[in-house]
């Protein structure tokens, strides 16, 4: 590479953290010192005049693309550590941490390989026009996504350091997941240092605009290969093979013969098969909103503005909101089942004649899944209050789990599997994650009236809680009917019928009655 592009610029002070998130809040000192001023001293039209003009800017003012975490969350202590990367940096937020230094070789590296993979050649000359034609890309596009970070995060960082900062750290998401998916072999880290960086790519403050990676994607692949995020993500959401039921093959083989017949056949209406994700509606600006759009698909949470006055709600009247377990629920008769697709929203309640059943999307637990979720519920706060999917996950999760008996419900019926020591710290990682988290209290309105339903229902309680000794009187006493009938079969075939009793039997000869 060239001389300004062999070494990676590394700043010589850390980049400050705003861990108040004061910075695009559009409050400071000075303002709210002057607003106090004139309190005391200004009369009421100053300081409604002066009100008024900082509604105008407070409008103008817009949530960056690319925000940082709230200082609500990040000040809970437990989970502070989940909003920092551990090994790499991407973007200008944590760039040049001395604790992350050592990772800056190595993007140098895979950049190099990037660059290599795409010319397919050894000559030097073709390598050099093609590293350059790459950055000349990346540097016209991170004049234009500057903007989309914080300011004063990201303006410490002269104009030629940050976009090579933006080449360095695209070339290196792009070789790190093409590596990790089609050629292990290349992807020379251990397997520890591979679950940090796929956990650190995930990290709301540690994102990098989907424009620089979508003008590396196409200058290596010709396209936007959108196919290698979809890829990563099953592999981050990727979950056991569970064994199926005899009505889970019957229904598989039955799919599988009416698709050949789909095929030969025309339809004029055929109908697609589920899927696990969805395609995302609108284009994402970084990896992690890439994932929830993904994830959580095209349903938005049904607000105030769509339902009835929050007291005179019906469906929120019939749910009194209190948290049941899940094995209490079990025991009135609901049964878990995972759900299909691993969306987030695919949550549902059906009902049987005595009993219900309770879908819930699966999710593998490990070391990176208590920062993957928190990091989300940080993006989701600055969407609103129609898009908190996860959250309103968390939180729902976190009622079904109280302690690990909770856990080995779920972990039995295939929606959760861990990689963890134990079903007690599932359920302190659930308790620990929803810590301060207020749901969305419209999402899953429906599933949880339907629960706090059924739990009510005393018809079923009742036959539920008697059900086990009324199926031990009929079992006991169909046994004692079974071996009655058994005894009166076997006598009848043992003893033999007299065919003269009660019986008019026609006599063997011709006899002749009257001589």
């Amino acid at each position: 590479m060239s001389e300004n592009l062999q070494e990676i610029v590394i700043s010589r002070h850390d980049i400050a953290m705003s861990s108040t998130g004061q910075s695009h809040c559009g409050w400071h000192d000075s303002t709210m010192a002057d607003t106090s001023e004139e309190i005391h001293s200004g009369s009421l039209d100053s300081m409604m005049a002066s009100t008024s003009e900082e509604i105008k800017v407070s409008n103008r003012q817009t949530v960056p693309k690319f925000p940082k975490v709230p200082s609500t969350i990040r000040q809970i202590k437990q989970n502070e550590e989940c909003y920092d990367p551990s090994l790499v940096s991407i973007g200008p937020y944590h760039h040049g941490k001395d604790e992350l230094k050592e990772m800056q070789k190595l993007k140098v590296s895979f950049a190099r390989q990037f660059v290599k993979d795409c010319v397919n050649d050894v000559n030097q000359e073709r390598y050099k026009e093609k590293y350059q034609e790459m950055y000349r890309r990346v540097e016209q596009v991170a004049s234009r996504v500057r903007k989309y970070y914080i300011e004063n995060e990201s303006s410490q960082l002269k104009t030629e350091e940050f976009a090579q900062m933006m080449f360095f750290d695209g070339c290196f998401i792009l070789q790190f997941l093409f590596c990790l998916l089609k050629q292990p072999e290349k992807l020379k880290m251990s397997s520890h240092d591979v679950v940090l960086v796929a956990r650190d790519l995930f990290l709301l403050e540690n994102q990098l605009p989907f424009e620089v990676l979508n003008e590396l994607t196409r200058l290596r692949f010709g396209g936007e290969n959108m196919e290698l995020f979809e890829a990563f993500f099953k592999h981050i959401r990727s979950k056991p093979t569970q064994r199926e039921s005899c009505r889970e093959k019957t229904k598989k083989n039955l799919l599988t013969i009416s698709n050949f017949f789909r095929r030969i056949l025309p339809s004029t209406n055929p109908k697609g098969q589920e899927s696990e994700m969805t395609a995302p509606r609108k284009p994402a600006a970084h990896l992690l909103e890439l994932f929830h759009l993904t994830f959580v698909g095209s349903k938005d949470v049904p607000d105030a503005s769509t339902r009835k006055s929050w007291y005179r709600d019906d469906s929120r009247k019939t749910w009194s909101g209190r948290y049941i377990p899940a094995k209490e629920l079990r025991n009135v008769g609901i049964h878990f089942k995972p759900s299909k697709t691993s969306l987030f929203t695919d949550v549902e309640f059906r009902t049987t004649v005595l009993a219900g059943r309770l879908y819930i999307p699966p999710l593998s637990i490990d070391d990176s899944t208590k920062p993957l979720l928190l990091n989300l519920v940080a993006y989701e706060a600055f969407l609103g209050a129609t898009h908190d999917w996860v959250t309103s996950y968390v939180c729902f999760m976190d009622s079904l789990i109280d302690n690990p008996e909770d856990v080995n419900e779920l972990r039995t019926k295939g929606i959760l599997f861990s990689t963890l020591g134990n079903d007690k710290q599932v359920a302190e990682l659930f308790n620990q994650i929803s810590d301060y988290l207020v749901p969305n209290p419209y999402a899953y309105v429906e599933v949880k009236s339907a629960i706090e339903s059924h739990y009510r229902n005393g018809f079923k309680r009742w036959i539920l809680h008697y059900k086990g000794p009324i199926y031990s009187f009929v079992l006991k006493y169909s046994f004692i009917y079974g071996l009655i009938v058994s005894a009166i079969k076997a006598y009848v075939v043992i003893v033999p019928t007299s065919p003269d009793l009660g019986i008019c039997k026609i006599p063997a000869t011709n006899v002749t009655l009257n001589p």
